[in-house]
């Protein structure tokens, strides 16, 4: 394959690529989801390919095939020049920067290979789970549905700079939905665990942490009250925390976002954007995280990268193009859904650093604000510097304390200031929010999150 790889890349700087890369990538899944007391969903799946990507006359080609030989990776190879000489007709501003060149093996980090695991016994696990998650709601039981996740990666990247990169990766997933009847009324408990491993993830994930802990929240919410609606000071639990940073911060931080001009913080490096107290940083090298790798489907090592370093916006998240166009070094962030697609900037686990406060010393001085926890889903409109966060669980904070249980509550705000706003950072520190991030047509594994954080003023969604 090496071999292979080499001469394709040769090859096209011969027919006058400047940059020529060419990727490979295996994958192997499983995915099995149970429901009401019986499985409901079994997949099973195995993908490979290789995409070739070359720089020609200051214009990108891109082309992919999923039978690997010799023939098929020139006619590839053919089609992505094709592309890269039409496309620069109409467009000549693409670069790349002079690296070094990088060889490396990186081997899967497993206790237990999932692949060496039966269905049958990731089936029992997911049974024991979905029972006990039964057993605790009892007849306010409306729906269950429990799922697992597996997969195998095994990238290869090979470029005309002479980097060489071979990497492996194993990554286990749970999660778990309980939604929960009273009369008309119904309410869900979400939990998910994920982590870069592999089964022994689910050897170690109790029932009580995992599908009790979904089922508790359900029933709990039977009975709580709908938000009131307005401003408030808020106190966000870390999930919340890194659902505005990934969705507030991060994506507006990809450089790719920065060149085009659709992020609210374009031209203003070095800016303080966000309260003294706020320190944001994406991680890819955080021990079997979700979010992380070794190295990205550049084959650039993967860092730990400030984005906001005490309120200041100081860098951004990069591939090597945005790299050689910023002037910076590349801080490997480019990555690639699979063989088919070409690497874009991502996040991976991107979080807020901890700051100094006690969540009782956050709550004291409250005369009524709300605490949000269960972070579920957000979304932004980066251009507009607008985001919105969905909290699965939240309480009323009434003199210093908390108060009634609310269901149903969402935030929003402008990203700036909801920044700025934020007063009082707490000590403690959480990122358990493993997910996929969709952009450009692409998902990758990321992971978010942080310390309880405060602010002085939030818009929050209720009833009036």
């Amino acid at each position: 394959m090496k071999d292979l790889l080499q001469r394709l890349c040769d090859a096209a700087v011969k027919r006058g690529a400047s940059f020529a890369e060419a990727r490979v990538v295996e994958a192997e899944s499983t995915g099995i989801i149970r429901q009401d007391g019986r499985a409901d969903k079994l997949n099973q799946s195995g993908t490979s390919g290789l995409g070739v990507r070359v720089l020609k006359d200051g214009a990108w080609g891109f082309a992919s095939v999923s039978d690997v030989t010799a023939d098929t990776a020139n006619i590839a190879l053919d089609d992505a020049l094709n592309m890269a000489e039409a496309s620069s007709t109409r467009s000549t501003e693409a670069r790349m920067p002079t690296i070094a060149s990088l060889t490396d093996n990186v081997p899967a980090r497993a206790e237990i290979d999932p692949r060496t695991v039966k269905v049958d016994r990731k089936m029992a696990a997911l049974g024991g789970y979905e029972q006990a998650a039964q057993a605790w709601a009892g007849d306010k039981l409306a729906n269950s549905i429990i799922g697992y996740y597996d997969r195998f990666d095994r990238e290869i990247v090979c470029n005309s700079y002479g980097t060489y990169i071979e990497q492996e990766m194993i990554r286990t997933f749970l999660h778990a939905l309980i939604v929960a009847r009273d009369g008309s009324v119904l309410q869900r408990g979400k939990a998910r665990v994920g982590a870069c491993g592999g089964f022994e993830l689910v050897e170690r994930t109790s029932a009580d942490e995992f599908s009790v802990k979904a089922a508790k929240l359900a029933v709990s919410l039977l009975t709580a009250l709908p938000p009131p609606a307005g401003k408030f000071p808020v106190v966000f639990h870390p999930s919340i925390t890194g659902l505005l940073t990934h969705e507030a911060v991060g994506h507006n931080a990809e450089a790719d976002s920065i060149i085009n001009g659709t992020s609210i913080i374009s031209g203003r490096l070095g800016e303080r954007i966000g309260s003294e107290l706020v320190t944001i940083i994406d991680d890819s090298t955080i021990p079997d995280a979700w979010g992380s790798y070794k190295y990205d489907s550049e084959g650039t090592p993967g860092e730990r990268r400030v984005l906001i370093d005490k309120g200041v916006l100081t860098g951004f998240m990069h591939s090597l193009e945005t790299a050689a166009k910023m002037g910076v070094p590349a801080n490997g962030s480019a990555r690639a859904q699979s063989y088919n697609n070409r690497p874009i900037v991502r996040m991976s686990n991107t979080f807020i650093q901890p700051g100094a406060s006690t969540f009782e010393e956050m709550i004291r001085d409250i005369d009524r604000g709300i605490y949000l926890k269960g972070g579920e889903y957000g979304y932004v409109f980066a251009e507009r510097g607008q985001f919105t966060c969905h909290a699965g669980e939240a309480y009323m904070i009434r003199n210093g304390e908390l108060a009634e249980q609310l269901r149903d509550v969402s935030v929003t705000g402008l990203t700036l200031e909801a920044l700025m706003n934020i007063d009082m950072v707490g000590k403690d520190f959480e990122m358990k929010m493993p997910g996929m991030c969709g952009k450009d047509g692409q998902g990758v594994p990321v992971d978010n999150g942080g310390p309880h954080i405060r602010m002085r003023e939030l818009v929050v969604g209720g009833r009036v």
